[in-house]
């Protein structure tokens, strides 16, 4: 039986970005056929929230770890000799870091998600003290038996991290099929954004990585002209939104503007289902999960090129040049002015995105988790 240190801690508190992620690999490890003989110590320590299991775990497949001290202290604790993650709360075979804390592990192989890097490519894009994130995910990198990135765009931030590369594991996300194209004649049950029911969406965290400034230059660009729908965003404030939400409500274009800070699944899908495009020119993500969501819906992107998203959206994907406005609205108006390309993409997304699923994500980790194992293994000499 493979043990399994696994830190679910960020699917206890949300269920984007990186949460989402742990939450859904978690699942899917589960759900693996009994042949693979896993097992899942969930490491859950939390004395503020975070209490309630993420649904979906298969039952007598994992093991909730959960504490009552605080992350500092049990830092300190996993220090302790016979005491660090790999023995407590639970001796496991290996241990996964799923984000960008590392508990203490001495006693077990180590793999690491590595999910971006965009606090090395520009320092402005996270609000974390960068020096001390870098440090931290470095020594990380040194540490780690194997690590995994998300797309292959994502093997660039690990060797710009100095990660090496024999080290270097791709195990894309994969898509759940909750997100699926709605059935014809289907309603989506949403109020219409516009006076004909079209709009144009954008998923994200509103901080600056996303580019939240230069799409909305583009899109009044567009609305100047008459060449774009109104346009929905559903996102959480994040990092420096300020600047942004005061650009939205000084917009001569404010009217067009709906911003949707929380959303159930059920309306995440109607949003996905009901806009006639995806608009993600992001700067930098290591996958784009979103943009793999869309694609499953039916809906294609406006992504960046020779981004991540870029990479999962495939032929599927409109690709403009992010840091140009002017690149951003061209892209824009094709998407929207252009019935056959809009068809074409999603036929093409929708197909692509039958190749991401979290089972075949789950079997990937698996078998990063193994050699992992044999390297800790060759390592140490036992």
């Amino acid at each position: 039986m493979l043990r399994i240190g696994f830190d679910i801690r960020p699917a206890l508190f949300n269920y984007a970005g990186i949460g989402r992620y742990v939450r859904e690999l978690a699942t899917a490890i589960t759900r693996l056929p009994e042949a693979e003989q896993t097992y899942l110590e969930c490491f859950a320590p939390s004395w503020r929230g975070g209490r309630q299991t993420p649904p979906g775990l298969e039952e007598g497949r994992y093991n909730m770890n959960l504490g009552w001290l605080p992350g500092r202290v049990m830092d300190r604790l996993n220090k302790i000799p016979g005491l660090d993650a790999g023995h407590y709360p639970a001796k496991v075979d290996v241990f996964h870091w799923t984000d960008y804390t590392f508990p203490h592990v001495r006693s077990a192989a180590t793999v690491m998600t590595l999910h971006d890097a965009a606090f090395v490519a520009e320092p402005t894009f996270h609000g974390w003290d960068t020096s001390v994130l870098l440090k931290r995910v470095r020594a990380a990198l040194l540490q780690a038996d194997r690590v995994i990135v998300v797309s292959e765009v994502g093997r660039f931030d690990a060797e710009l991290l100095g990660g090496e590369s024999d080290r270097v594991r791709v195990v894309p996300h994969g898509v759940s099929p909750y997100f699926k194209p709605p059935q014809e004649g289907q309603s989506n049950g949403l109020p219409a954004p516009g006076d004909d029911g079209h709009y144009l969406l954008t998923i994200g965290t509103l901080e600056p990585r996303k580019n939240y400034m230069r799409i909305l230059r583009a899109m009044e660009s567009c609305w100047d002209k008459d060449l774009a729908p109104d346009w929905v965003i559903v996102g959480r404030p994040g990092w420096d939104y300020e600047k942004f939400m005061t650009a939205v409500h000084t917009s001569r274009h404010r009217a067009r503007i709906r911003v949707v800070n929380s959303v159930t699944d059920t309306e995440l899908l109607r949003f996905y289902q009901g806009a006639m495009a995806h608009i993600f020119p992001s700067l930098h993500e290591g996958f784009g999960l979103v943009v793999l969501e869309a694609m499953a819906c039916g809906t294609p992107s406006v992504v960046g090129d020779k981004t991540a998203p870029a990479w999962v959206a495939g032929p599927s994907g409109l690709r403009v040049d992010p840091k140009n406005i002017d690149s951003i609205a061209e892209g824009i108006e094709r998407i929207v002015g252009d019935d056959a390309w809009r068809r074409q993409a999603r036929a093409v997304g929708l197909q692509r995105a039958r190749e991401f699923t979290w089972e075949a994500a789950a079997k990937q980790t698996v078998e990063v988790y193994r050699e992992a194992m044999a390297a800790r293994q060759e390592r140490v000499g036992v």
